[in-house]
């Protein structure tokens, strides 16, 4: 990872305005620079020896959760797909490499359908989410990694303790507004499924600016997912030896993501005040 950075977020209307033009317009390049296969090769290859490591961890369990659940149905595939695109994403996001979005995008929509046919109201909501999002994490990447010296790799940023209480307060109204809907709808394990979504979007948006507060989000989220999945595991539900193996892969990785991100801001730039 990149020296984390010291940045002013106190930006006016004029600046945010400008800022979103300039992604706008910069969409197309810098998508076509998340799906380029020579860049994306060169960004795993370039990875550093830990990561290969944890890397291939990650894939050989995500690959043996399949075999060992038996599932060679169309939901089992589509499960495998999901396993194997979301380590690749998660391992370049853990470097802050622009091509984690490549992976990502495949990984948000066969999640998707195992997420409708699981009837997981939740997780359905959070991948719609997460996949939108996976266009506007391109484009906000691509413009602050063009304006770092190091433009490999995104340097984490910090924020204020005032800006975690604000996210708290808004990840519970989340939670409520979810909750409600997921027991309308006769959601499974609505109590759980219902967090998936508020934590996703809290998650996903301090990861799109690059904060490193992000893995308190995505620690949570990996956690209770692997509650969720191992329930669905009990009941033998769709590609849920599959997922269930993947939620283990994924806390792994929160826990290794954290441990990159906040080492590299404890030792060099004080937060920034958001």
């Amino acid at each position: 990872m990149n020296n984390s950075v010291k940045e002013d977020t106190n930006l006016t209307i004029k600046q945010l305005s400008e800022h979103f033009k300039t992604d706008l317009l910069g969409l197309p390049s810098a998508t076509l620079a998340v799906f380029n296969p020579q860049r994306n090769w060169r960004e795993l290859r370039t990875l550093r020896r830990s990561t290969k490591i944890m890397m291939t961890l990650m894939l050989l369990a995500t690959i043996t959760g399949f075999l060992l659940g038996r599932d060679f149905s169309f939901n089992g595939w589509i499960g495998l797909i999901t396993g194997i695109a979301v380590v690749l994403n998660l391992i370049l996001v853990d470097q802050g490499r622009l091509t984690n979005y490549s992976w990502g995008i495949l990984g948000c929509v066969v999640w998707l359908v195992i997420a409708i046919s699981n009837r997981l109201i939740g997780d359905i909501a959070s991948q719609t989410f997460y996949l939108i999002m996976q266009f506007v994490g391109i484009a906000v990447w691509h413009r602050k990694m063009s304006e770092q010296k190091d433009q490999q790799e995104l340097a984490p940023r910090t924020f204020s303790v005032l800006s975690g209480l604000c996210w708290l307060i808004a990840t519970i109204i989340i939670y409520l507004t979810v909750l409600y809907f997921s027991k309308r709808l006769n959601g499974t394990q609505v109590y759980l499924d219902a967090t998936l979504l508020p934590l996703g979007i809290v998650g996903m948006v301090l990861m799109v600016y690059g904060y490193r507060s992000q893995w308190y989000a995505w620690i949570t989220l990996d956690v209770i997912n692997v509650i969720i999945w191992f329930n669905q595991l009990k009941v033998l539900s769709p590609a849920s030896a599959s997922m269930f193996a993947l939620q283990l892969v994924m806390l792994a990785n929160g826990l290794y993501g954290a441990y990159l991100w906040f080492r590299v801001s404890s030792t060099t730039a004080a937060p920034s005040q958001a």
